[in-house]
C-alpha cells in the first residue's frame, strides 16, 4: 500500500511539474518568427471572406521595438511558392487614430520566400508612437490584404 501511495505521489508531482513547465514556457511563436516580446494583436489577411494569412504583431516593452510577420494559411498557399509582403510603420500619432502619418517604416520585405510559410519579420522602434501594419499575399491570381486600419498600439 505504501508503494502505491509513493507511486501516486511521484506521478502527481510529475504531472504538476509538467503543468508548471507548460505555463512557464515562453511563447515559441515570437521567437520562431524572429520576433521578441509579447504578441499584442493579430489581423486577418483576406481575399473576400477567405483568410489567406494572419499578421502577428509583437511588442518588446524593454526595447520599444514592434515586430510583425505575415503567416500564410492553407487557403493562402501555406508551404507553396507565393508573393508575400509585410510592412510596419511608425506613425507621428501618439494616440489611436483612423489615419497614420508615417515617420519611419520598414517596407521592403516582399517577394518569393524559400520557406513558403511567412514574410518577415519586420521591426520598427516606436516606444512613444503608434504604429501601422499591413500585409499582402498573392496566391492563385488573387491578392489578399490585411491591416490594423490607422494608427494603433501606441507605446
Amino acid at each position: 500500500m505504501a508503494l502505491r501511495r509513493r507511486a501516486t505521489a511521484i506521478v502527481g508531482s510529475l504531472g504538476l511539474a509538467g503543468a508548471l513547465l507548460m505555463v512557464a514556457a515562453p511563447s515559441a511563436s515570437a521567437a520562431g518568427y524572429g520576433c521578441a516580446g509579447s504578441e499584442v494583436a493579430t489581423y486577418p489577411v483576406k481575399y473576400g471572406s477567405t483568410t489567406y494569412g494572419t499578421i502577428h504583431l509583437y511588442y518588446n516593452a524593454s526595447t520599444g521595438v514592434n515586430c510583425a510577420v505575415n503567416v500564410a494559411t492553407t487557403a493562402g498557399g501555406y508551404g507553396k511558392d507565393k508573393w508575400m509582403q509585410i510592412d510596419i510603420n511608425r506613425c507621428t500619432e501618439t494616440s489611436p487614430s483612423s489615419t497614420c502619418h508615417v515617420v519611419e517604416g520598414t517596407v521592403d520585405y516582399e517577394g518569393y520566400y524559400p520557406f513558403k510559410y511567412y514574410a518577415g519579420p519586420v521591426t520598427v522602434y516606436a516606444p512613444n508612437n503608434c504604429i501601422n501594419v499591413s500585409a499582402e499575399i498573392k496566391y492563385l491570381g488573387n491578392t489578399a490584404t490585411g491591416t490594423n486600419y490607422g494608427a494603433d498600439h501606441c507605446g
